[in-house]
């Protein structure tokens, strides 16, 4: 009984005002409605095989819709996303690249719901020595 006196009904005043500031955080935060917002990223093709390149035309962002909370959205920009497209297993010619919703990084507490355009096609080419000037 000595327990509970001392230390759960101690200041029990102070710990249901506590109580009641902690439940109108929760319900100020939990009531903020979702937004969805669209951002133009950047594509980053990483571990491109030495002896490839790529040729052609491609597609150097893409679009990507976001959902979160309102306030978070508002904070965040495009340099808050980013898309890494792992070419380590590209080979020579023309591969079809698909982007998934998993793929893109974003903030804790943002949602990617879609990537546009979702796919394209990349062609690989063999790299060529440059030349030395002769002068």
């Amino acid at each position: 009984m000595r327990f509970l006196r001392k230390y759960v009904f101690a200041n029990a005043g102070l710990k249901l005002v506590a109580l009641g500031i902690s439940f109108l955080l929760w319900a100020t935060y939990t009531s903020e409605p979702f937004a969805e917002v669209g951002y133009q990223v950047p594509l980053e093709f990483t571990t491109m095989p030495r002896h490839l390149e790529i040729s052609g035309d491609l597609p150097t962002s893409v679009h990507v819709r976001v959902r979160g909370r309102s306030a978070l959205l508002r904070r965040m920009v495009a340099a808050d996303i980013s898309i890494s497209v792992d070419m380590k297993d590209g080979t020579e010619g023309t591969s079809q690249i698909r982007i998934t919703p998993d793929m893109v990084r974003a903030p804790y507490g943002a949602t990617v719901v879609q990537v546009s355009p979702s796919q394209f096609q990349v062609t690989l080419v063999p790299r060529h020595a440059l030349a030395s000037p002769v002068g």
